[in-house]
């Protein structure tokens, strides 16, 4: 016969299982809730950072580490959905996963890269088109507002090779692998700041693994049983962790970023699940890629009849402009390719 557990080991037993069923069930559903709205609000964010041209206050913006939340979101859905199949069916589809990829990235990029091309020539052309824009702004510094695509080129060189090595690698020696990757990359990026390359620290692929390999093991981990600690599902750790963003900006953004993500997860937040919050998020692809063509194709074209020289105006007349282009992309452009998309899909709806 069994010992009855005494009241405080099981009160502290059901707050483990209740961490473990919130992160893993919400990881489960076919669509995890918040994240389109963490989405939106980070394709948002790098709107806004650019469009403010950093004066004033908004120079410590910290707009840039939106695109590590994108890092990281990506690596925990990708690597979740791969875990999930080859669970489920013993073994990654890698040609099903890479024509999904396509299918998601492929027409919408080229489509903005043809009509900014048409507009102008612009600095690193083709190695945007090949997806190697990454490394030409890491060694070039010469911009253009195909700029944004570098954070593409980092993105589809890992998920070219982490299908592979998902399939071929031990979960226990890859989680320790991973964790080599997060103590090395910083001393990496510091070692190449101080001999002077500091924008290739930025920019290169090989200098910007972690912020997705942080993604990649929050997804392993979960699968292994993690227990996250019970603060993270607080409701004030996601706001505490954005206050230390703002006021640190530096590579522990990684970390707390992470910490918004798991906790968002955990504990959905209402504010990410309203039609608006949803419907940037639905659109941050679009989004992310056309507002700074649209910035500097199309308003100038307005700019000389807009009746107002308010700042402020000005500002929300842009980011309007930049939201409007983004839905005609993305209906008319992204949205076809993701229901041929959706054909191909044997697993649960994919949302990155």
């Amino acid at each position: 016969m069994e010992r009855a557990l005494p009241a405080t080991e099981r009160l502290a037993s059901l707050r483990e299982q209740s961490a473990v069923s919130s992160l893993l069930t919400n990881l489960s559903r076919r669509e995890i809730p918040s994240l389109f709205g963490l989405r939106g609000m980070a394709a948002l964010a790098v709107v806004i950072y650019h469009y403010s041209e950093q004066r004033g206050i908004m120079a410590h913006f910290p707009g840039p580490f939106a695109v590590t939340l994108f890092f990281e979101l990506s690596g925990l859905l990708i690597t979740w959905l791969l875990l999930k199949e080859m669970d489920q069916t013993g073994r990654a589809d890698l040609r099903q996963f890479y024509s999904r990829r396509a299918l998601r990235l492929f027409p919408l990029f080229y489509v903005v890269w043809i009509l900014y091309r048409m507009a102008r020539p612009f600095p690193g052309r083709w190695a945007t088109f090949f997806y190697m824009g990454d490394y030409y702004y890491a060694f070039y510094q010469r911009y253009s507002a195909m700029t944004i695509a570098w954070s593409l080129g980092v993105e589809e060189k890992f998920y070219l090779l982490w299908p592979l090595v998902l399939r071929h690698v031990e979960r226990q020696k890859l989680i320790k692998i991973l964790y080599g990757i997060l103590i090395a990359e910083p001393v990496y990026r510091s070692v190449l700041s101080l001999i002077g390359h500091p924008p290739y620290t930025w920019f290169a692929f090989d200098c910007r693994l972690d912020a997705i390999v942080l993604g990649c093991l929050i997804a392993l981990l979960a699968k292994d049983g993690w227990n996250p600690p019970k603060w993270i599902s607080h409701p004030l750790t996601p706001i505490c962790a954005l206050i230390l963003v703002f006021a640190l900006q530096d590579d522990s953004a990684i970390y707390l970023l992470a910490v918004v993500l798991v906790s968002t997860v955990m504990r959905p937040a209402w504010f990410l699940n309203n039609p608006v919050s949803r419907y940037l998020g639905v659109i941050s692809y679009s989004l992310y890629l056309c507002h700074a063509a649209a910035r500097e194709v199309l308003w100038p074209l307005i700019a000389g009849n807009f009746p107002f020289r308010n700042n402020v105006a000005v500002f929300i007349t842009q980011m309007t402009l930049a939201i409007a282009v983004a839905s005609l992309l993305h209906h008319t452009v992204e949205q076809p390719f993701l229901r041929l998309k959706d054909r191909l899909r044997k697993s649960p709806r994919e949302t990155v």
